[in-house]
């Protein structure tokens, strides 16, 4: 009788448990991975932050104040705000983490501004298509809603315009890095409203101020703008989002579906792909620079929140936790 030679072989159990620790295995990975992603996206909001504070430090030893950013919609968190601007709000009296975004944004970072002439062709081929048109073809001697072209917010001078030359970025010098041509916006907007109360003197005082000064702060922006090109040989353009970008306004803002003139837009954004949040108050000579963090809500540093009801005070905690905040002081 020949005897059989004996053969081992996984159990059905054996085999279980092997595939458990794959996948146990598996997914550790892919936290490790996850959690090294989010360590970059926090690492890469931090830099910006800091490289927004360089810049603001700088401001600060040439004007004496921060910049002293308008505000250009309602503050209140209890606000459905519109986006038209804060005469326009309606009191919803429920606190939401949109209505509470958008009060930490009365005071923006964003920058916006007509394209220059150069670049309407390609707007409106780009837009046209979604009922979109450059602003600069809305603007004329006719009238914009009952308005002067002149008295319509087309601007948002928000905090970028105060640490970017505007005049260079308003008669598209620099920007255009060999591109386009270097034409200025179809209209003189230096002459409207938006621009004079913000500026004294001539524009080219203005503009010899404000590259003398800018010069000195702006390599801390290098690729660290949302829109951005080429400034004083700094490549301010954000990896994989250079220039030019665009963002769409109606009458006073008004933003979504309703929307209808192309607008170019600068900020800085936070690893998590959002604008970073700015707050000063008058006489502006303290700030607050913060990122929402990757769950993308916030609350208003200048709402107390020992003032809410515990249910408020609660969800308005959970949505700061996660901030990443730098304070002057």
């Amino acid at each position: 009788m020949v005897k059989r030679e004996s053969r081992s072989a996984f159990t059905l159990i054996e085999m279980m448990v092997v595939v458990a620790i794959i996948g146990i295995l598996i997914a550790s990975v892919f936290k490790l991975i996850g959690a090294a992603g989010e360590n970059t996206k926090k690492a890469q909001t931090v830099a910006r932050i800091e490289k927004l504070a360089n810049a603001l430090a700088g401001y600060y030893a040439e004007y004496g104040t921060y910049p002293p950013v308008k505000k250009v919609r309602s503050s209140d968190p209890f606000v459905e705000d519109d986006g038209s601007g804060e005469n326009h709000s309606s009191h919803s009296g429920t606190l939401t983490s949109g209505n509470a975004v958008a009060a930490c944004r009365a005071q923006p970072v964003s920058f916006e501004f007509p394209n220059i002439e150069d670049l309407d062709d390609y707007v409106n081929i780009i837009y046209a298509p979604s009922g979109k048109i450059s602003v600069n073809q809305a603007l004329g001697a006719q009238k914009w809603q009952g308005e002067e072209w002149s008295e319509t917010r087309i601007f948002k001078f928000g905090l970028l315009s105060y640490l970017l030359p505007r005049v260079e970025l308003m008669g598209g010098l620099d920007l255009a890095q060999g591109q386009f041509g270097r034409t200025t916006p179809k209209q003189n907007f230096f002459e409207s409203e938006q621009w004079t109360k913000n500026n004294t003197g001539t524009i080219e005082a203005v503009r010899t101020r404000e590259n003398h000064a800018c010069a000195r702060w702006m390599p801390n922006f290098k690729n660290a703008i949302y829109g951005g090109g080429s400034l004083f040989g700094v490549d301010l353009a954000e990896p994989d989002y250079g220039w030019p970008r665009f963002t769409y306004t109606g009458n006073g803002y008004i933003t979504g579906s309703s929307a209808r003139y192309v607008l170019q837009v600068m900020t800085i954004r936070d690893g998590w792909g959002n604008s970073l949040f700015y707050y000063s108050p008058p006489p502006y000579q303290s700030y607050r620079i913060w990122s929402c963090g990757p769950d993308g809500k916030t609350f208003p540093p200048w709402i107390d929140m020992r003032t809410l009801d515990a249910g408020d005070r609660k969800t308005a905690s959970s949505w700061t936790a996660d901030d990443i905040t730098r304070f002057d002081h």
